[in-house]
């Protein structure tokens, strides 16, 4: 058995003992790096409710006429109309942008108008990390220099809006963090935007940090557009590649969401963070079954030994997740190395240590993870992997 497997069993029954003795919703917890794994403190954090906005009454003043007043004439731009374009020429759509720099942005606004341009970049919640006002020439066309913020990486979007106006354009850029052996920095690698989560059950970190400061990794969800903490869970890890879990909250808003991880201090020069945008969805919602292996990076698989593998089944029917592990020979359709079903806990979390035969063929083969039979609720995992001596 190894660390990694021990630790996380330790964790699941640790979760399992607090949930009975506690009513309500799980307290997440997190596995940490694979290189150093000592057990971690749940500190989740309760979302506290938005406040109630308050309606202020406008009072509103009726001016004294002037029998000798002259209109003002109207600016040369007030031809601004909802046939009035503005486009960004670069950064070009989808483009890879390292954060800590300069970043120099340009296009046209057509036809040419006098009224500033705000030009932004944000990250997932909203977050402003660059913002400068350009103003078009004669032509159209304008430029701008951004310098972006060095602490906060991930998908991100630029905007340019018309001062004034709801015309605008965006675009979808992504800011990568500085890299190198002498750099503080953290990459997640899961989940990936666009993922969903599951209100009450568990989701799946995984990602490398660099120089991490005080060697603590901290990671959350955060719901309703990124403003309520849902899910936190910090831990220790002095460098290199880390995996971990959460429980979100059952009390989540569904809706959009982020995956946060980030090493210092927010709102100190030191911190460094990535935030991923995903989705929350109501454990009861049709869409919520969810099957995921959490093994990252290559999988052994020898004969005669065991391999362990976890991940997440939400929803499951009866809670099981079926493995199957098969020759990839086109030669032998039917050639079975060995199946066995394991099954999730209350959170969706699930392991197994699969048992390799000692006669396995040795090579290529298939290994299959499946749940549930209908065509509502089947999931399937299909993973080559190579059977070792």
């Amino acid at each position: 058995m190894t660390r990694l497997r021990q630790v996380i069993w330790f964790l699941c029954v640790g979760m399992l003992v607090t949930a009975c003795g506690q009513e309500g919703e799980a307290t997440p917890t997190a596995v940490p790096p694979t290189i150093t794994i000592p057990v971690p403190t749940p500190t989740a954090t309760a979302t506290a409710p938005r406040p109630t906005p308050t309606t202020i009454p406008t009072h509103t003043s009726i001016p004294t006429p002037t029998a000798t007043h002259t209109a003002t004439p109207a600016p040369t731009d007030t031809a601004v109309s909802p046939a009035s374009t503005i486009t960004i020429a670069q950064p070009v759509a989808d483009a890879e942008i390292m954060i800590g720099q300069e970043l120099r942005i340009q296009g046209q606004v057509m036809p040419p108008l006098t009224r500033p341009l705000t030009v932004r970049l944000t990250v997932a919640g909203g977050v402003v990390v660059g913002q400068e006002t350009a103003i078009a020439d004669a032509a159209g066309d304008w430029a701008v220099t951004v310098i972006l913020s060095p602490t906060i990486a991930g998908p991100a979007e630029l905007a340019v809006q018309l001062e004034g106006t709801e015309i605008g354009t965006a675009a979808p850029i992504t800011l990568l963090p500085q890299t190198g052996a002498d750099k503080s920095f953290i990459i997640l690698n899961q989940p990936t935007p666009g993922d969903t989560a599951v209100a009450g059950h568990t989701i799946l970190f995984a990602g490398r940090v660099n120089n991490p400061v005080n060697e603590t990794v901290t990671i959350a969800v955060w719901d309703q557009d990124c403003t309520g903490v849902t899910a936190t869970q910090s831990f220790t890890v002095s460098g290199g590649n880390w995996i971990g879990y959460s429980i979100i909250s059952s009390q989540a808003v569904p809706g959009p969401a982020c995956a946060i991880a980030y090493t210092g201090t927010p709102g100190q020069p030191n911190l460094r963070e990535v935030r991923i945008p995903l989705t929350i969805l109501a454990a009861d919602d049709e869409q919520a079954i969810k099957l995921q292996l959490g093994n990252n990076g290559e999988i052994p698989f020898t004969a005669g030994q065991n391999t362990y593998l976890f991940g997440i089944a939400i929803n499951a029917p009866e809670r099981e997740v079926k493995l199957r592990l098969e020759a990839d020979d086109p030669a032998r359709p039917s050639g079975l190395i060995t199946s066995a079903t394991a099954y999730a806990n209350q959170y969706g979390f699930w392991e197994i240590d699969l048992a390799i035969p000692a006669d396995a063929a040795r090579g290529q083969a298939l290994l299959y993870i499946t749940i549930g039979s209908s065509d509502a609720t089947y999931r399937e995992i299909r993973l080559p992997v190579t059977i070792q001596e």
